[in-house]
């Protein structure tokens, strides 16, 4: 068997030598290459989506035909639009005879195809899901094919590229708002209002520097800006804001106590310096309402309820004081130990205090509110109803300290506003 073995090696050896010995030459054995015509254009690479005129044409492609084959051949266009990035991928392309039809003129012998500003608005918002107010790119690719002939033709293959600047959404939702920035020593979210879902709420210490207000919705980050492109601070007043993907806010000038609302109705971000602070409510009244007794100041920072819903006791109702209004108070029966409240009653500032000669007061002395007065300036008992705004009305007059409203039964979410003197009693 040796023999035979040494035999084959040297059979293969040679064969391989040959083959190696021989020069290649590409040119000399490669078909020539196939010449393509088409040609792909975009008309309109830079686009601005039109909210005020979204029926209109906003972005068009257009190209030549493909190369012509024998009659034995169909040719077959397809266009697809995507962004850039996404590759074509079968949950984000948009393609023709399904998402768009694309149109042939026979006169000059060029293909288009043209999306209105809506197309694009929809399909940046649904579709293709993109943050909000960011340009970007657009691909389109047009693949011309062949079938029916006798042998395989490979296809050609054009893309060409557009930048779209979508509208200019404002987005005013949140899932979590914080407080962020060099003014601020730790990042800190800034809550609901109880008394508003709609209003968000902080006061705390800030020092010189940037204040950065990050909105997170809906997985993206935002940022709250002046509307107006500033990073002053109006002190005290209402400032038009929107929401963008920027970082950046306002600059702080000085150390202090601040205050913060946002109002995401409004779009408007209120920042109160210690000198613009909101104040509590400070009432001045004479005991009793009676003239001759010294008058009385006294800051509102709790209600007493008293009347026939409480059994004739006076009852603290440990309202929670409002972060965004320190003369708005919240009735929560779900962290309040009298859970709801319920029938004819006024809600007094005091159980007890003194005048400046000492002379002692309960709450039937006392300032409070209740429901407005007749016409005529006397006692009356009104009832307020769920979930409607009830005017109060507030004295330390015999009239109106005899005057007691109706609260809704089982009442376990009110909203005292003695700011603009409402009452607003819920079912949570």
């Amino acid at each position: 068997m040796k023999p035979i073995y040494h035999i084959k090696a040297a059979v293969i050896g040679t064969v391989v030598l040959s083959a190696t010995s021989c020069s290649y030459d590409p040119y000399d054995t490669d078909i020539d290459p196939v010449k393509e015509t088409m040609e792909l254009k975009c008309e309109t690479p830079l686009v601005e989506i039109d909210e005020n005129n979204l029926t209109a044409p906003a972005l068009t492609f257009t190209w030549t035909g493909a190369r012509p084959l024998s009659d034995d051949y169909m040719s077959i266009y397809k266009a697809e639009l995507d962004v850039l990035g996404n590759s074509f991928g079968s949950k984000t392309v948009i393609t023709s005879g399904v998402g768009f039809d694309y149109v042939y003129n026979e006169e000059t012998g060029v293909y288009s195809a043209t999306f209105t500003h809506e197309q694009l608005n929809n399909w940046y918002k649904e579709r293709w899901a993109l943050p909000v107010n960011k340009t970007f790119t657009l691909e389109f690719r047009v693949l011309a094919q062949w079938t029916g002939g006798p042998e395989f033709e490979a296809p050609e293959v054009r893309k060409v590229s557009a930048e779209v600047k979508p509208v200019q959404v404002i987005v005013f939702n949140c899932d979590k708002m914080t407080l962020g920035g060099t003014a601020t020593a730790d990042v800190t979210e800034i809550d609901k209002a109880l008394e508003n879902e709609n209003l968000y709420a902080w006061k705390g210490a800030l020092t010189p520097g940037e204040l950065e207000i990050p909105v997170q919705y809906d997985g993206m980050t935002y940022y709250l800006h002046n509307a107006d492109g500033s990073t002053a601070i109006a002190d005290g007043e209402p400032m038009k804001v929107i929401m963008n993907e920027t970082p950046g806010g306002w600059t702080v000038p000085a150390a202090g106590e601040y205050r913060i609302v946002v109002n995401m109705v409004d779009r408007t971000a209120t920042i109160y310096s210690e000198a613009t602070d909101l104040k509590p409510l400070e009432v001045t009244f004479r005991p009793n309402g009676v003239e001759a007794n010294p008058e009385v100041t006294l800051i509102v920072s709790d209600l007493y309820a008293y009347g026939g819903g409480t059994g004739w006791g006076a009852k603290k109702l440990n309202l929670v004081q409002s972060l965004a209004d320190p003369q708005v108070f919240v009735f929560d029966g779900s962290a309040n130990a009298l859970k709801t409240l319920g029938g004819q009653m006024k809600f007094c500032i005091s159980n007890s205090f003194a005048d400046e000669n000492g002379t002692t007061y309960n709450q039937n002395n006392s300032y409070c509110f209740t429901c407005p007065l007749t016409a005529e300036g006397k006692r009356q008992n009104l009832s307020a109803e769920l979930n409607k705004v009830f005017e109060l009305h507030g004295g330390s007059d015999g009239e109106t300290r005899n005057s007691y409203m109706g609260v809704p039964s089982g009442s376990n979410f009110i909203v005292f506003d003695l700011r603009n003197n409402t009452f607003l009693a819920t079912k949570k």
